[in-house]
């Protein structure tokens, strides 16, 4: 029996559920601020020029503090680690102004609720990047082999799409009692999400002690900048960000331009989406304890640049109704994608074992801090993208239906082909699924 087998369940459960309360929150708030605040019927709460503003001025102070906290976790000591203290005394205040922006000072339009919106938006985002740069960190503590790193990814992501599916049900609940208990209910409700794992996460005592570092923050960027793997991973990864985001927000318009449904309609195309990726995760946790993890992530985003470009097709032209083709191409391509969204948190913590070997020193805060924050920056320049593509051919009078919505198909299979021939250089693809380190009796 391996290490890996020997690691209880519960270790990844524990871990998984945090992805669980923080995806869920996390989808709440992006699904429903901008129309909370700007309500397209009814008064609005803030200015509306002025709104875009302050959220796009949060999330650049949010990508300023990434890499010092980063920086802040891995030096730390306490008895708990560098990650569970920022975790625990992170979740709780995460929630309580999750439910504050819910609930501003004054009725209808006021420069005081863009004020109040600013403030408690803010703090929100700095107490949320806290708990999920420490999160994520975490990972490569938890599990020092590749086949764990495997196991415990396919757990989180599973935990993450759960969470997708809890957060659509937010719209129903909003009708009942309004947006202020609806955020209380949720924020109770996943409590225990962030609280319960502690009862099982240990840090291990070989990496829970921060090491004297002698290196300066600059050194150390400079190293990871450096680090061929991680320039690789993140080549790779800046393409497939920005397709997963531009396929998430076109599905409405597949829905209602492409196959001529209707908004209520939206939840069919998602739910075999979510239950094939569900089904995939314990196929790949499997090949991946019998081939190279690199084989996996590189055929996936193969099979993505043939399934994505597929959205070209749906027409009358097919002897199928126009709502089967759509819920086929979703099905393929959450298929086709699901090597992609499961895997990178195990590269993540093979490169930063890559690093630990360079430098001597382990970096995996900034590591994460730094892969956090390209992620949100190229989602938002993904979806500014999105909004473009869109006016393209918008009338299912064009001859070939709404162009814009099915150039994102095209676009999204063009970018993972990229992705793709970046991924052949990755130099960390000689370490088999089932290799273990030398340190990997350490248990904690």
């Amino acid at each position: 029996m391996s290490t890996t087998d020997r690691v209880p369940y519960k270790i990844d459960a524990a871990y998984a559920l945090v992805s669980l309360g923080s995806t869920t929150i996390w989808s709440f708030l992006s699904g429903w601020m901008l129309y909370f605040y700007l309500p397209p019927e009814g008064s609005a709460r803030v200015p509306p020029a002025a709104y875009g503003i302050v959220v796009l001025c949060v999330r650049i102070v949010n990508a300023l503090i990434a890499a010092p906290i980063g920086v802040l976790s891995d030096r730390t000591r306490s008895r708990w680690g560098r990650r569970l203290p920022y975790m625990f005394v992170s979740a709780l205040p995460m929630l309580v102004l999750f439910c504050l922006i819910w609930i501003p000072p004054l009725e209808g339009q006021s420069a005081w609720n863009l004020a109040y919106l600013a403030l408690v938006y803010l703090l929100y985002n700095g107490a949320y990047s806290l708990n999920q740069i420490t999160y994520t960190a975490l990972l490569p503590e938890l599990a020092l082999t590749d086949r764990h790193r495997v196991r415990i990814s396919a757990w989180s992501s599973s935990f993450f799409l759960i969470g997708m599916v809890a957060s659509g049900l937010v719209g129903p609940l909003i009708d009942r009692v309004g947006y202020a208990t609806s955020a209380l209910i949720y924020a109770l409700a996943m409590l225990p999400a962030f609280y319960l794992p502690f009862l099982v996460l240990r840090e291990r005592p070989a990496r829970a002690k921060a090491q004297n570092s002698q290196m300066t923050v600059r050194q150390i960027v400079s190293a990871i900048l450096r680090n061929p793997a991680f320039r690789v991973m993140t080549g790779a990864g800046i393409l497939y960000w920005a397709t997963t985001t531009l396929i998430q927000g076109v599905i409405p318009f597949i829905v209602t331009e492409v196959c001529a449904l209707t908004e209520a309609d939206t939840p069919l195309f998602y739910i075999p989406g979510l239950v094939a990726s569900l089904l995939c995760y314990p196929i790949i946790t499997w090949l991946a304890n019998r081939v190279d993890k690199w084989i996996l992530f590189s055929a996936s985003l193969l099979a993505s640049a043939v399934v994505l470009p597929g959205l070209m097709l749906i027409g009358e032209w097919i002897p199928l109704p126009l709502k089967v083709q759509g819920i086929i191409w979703i099905t393929l391509q959450a298929i086709a994608m699901s090597g992609v969204t499961m895997l990178p948190p195990a590269f993540g913590a093979e490169i930063a074992d890559d690093d630990a070997a360079r430098t001597g020193e382990r970096h995996e805060g900034l590591f994460y801090a730094a892969w956090g924050l390209l992620d949100q920056a190229v989602s938002a320049i993904a979806i500014a993208l999105l909004s473009w593509m869109l006016l393209l051919g918008r009338s299912r009078l064009d001859p070939r239906g709404p162009l814009g919505v099915r150039i994102t198909g095209l676009a999204g299979g063009a970018m993972m082909l990229a992705a793709f021939f970046i991924f052949l250089g990755y130099p960390l693809r000689s370490q088999r699924a089932g290799k273990e380190p030398d340190h990997a009796q350490d248990h904690g």
